[in-house]
């Protein structure tokens, strides 16, 4: 009897699904992908459709625009010096400037470090450069120029003495 119980679902269930699903009837026509409704208007399924003020006519757009697919422009960093030269005070060993001489490419940034406990300056012979006072731990860049050999001094110690070279 349990067996008679089960076949006559599983024919109920059977009979529902076939039903459900096929009887030649559509649950949905061609107008559905289409975009229209008796009575209505519209577009295909999925596209995008702008209404005038007046609500009386829609346009299908034809065309996406693609999202950029470069980066932002990032700000570029500032150039790390080529050289650093040393301010120091008349007892370090070595000398006022370390290095005394340097030697750098035309364009390159010239640090001088003021390591000193007092002001400083760096002036070049001939006025092509002039960092003006450079605090205790502070710093000046100079950007050098054309090929050449740019003698200078401490402005505060005309005897303290260096050299860059520009190739």
């Amino acid at each position: 009897m349990n067996r008679l119980i089960r076949l006559f679902l599983a024919l109920l269930a059977v009979t529902t699904f076939a039903a459900a699903c096929g009887g030649g009837e559509d649950v949905g026509d061609e107008s559905l992908l289409e975009g229209t409704e008796e009575g209505g208007e519209g577009g295909r399924l999925g596209e995008t459709t702008t209404t005038t003020a007046d609500a009386t006519a829609t346009t299908a757009a034809t065309e996406t625009t693609p999202a950029p697919t470069t980066a932002p422009p990032t700000t570029a960093a500032p150039a790390a010096p080529s050289v650093t030269i040393s301010i120091a005070s008349d007892t370090t060993a070595g000398g006022q400037f370390q290095p005394r001489v340097a030697r750098v490419p035309s364009g390159a940034i010239v640090r001088f470090v003021n390591n000193d406990t007092v002001e400083r300056s760096v002036v070049a012979d001939g006025g092509a450069f002039d960092s003006g006072p450079i605090a205790p731990g502070a710093s000046w860049d100079w950007t050098a120029g054309g090929a050449g050999t740019y003698n200078y001094s401490d402005g505060t110690r005309p005897y303290a003495v260096g050299s860059i070279e520009v190739v």
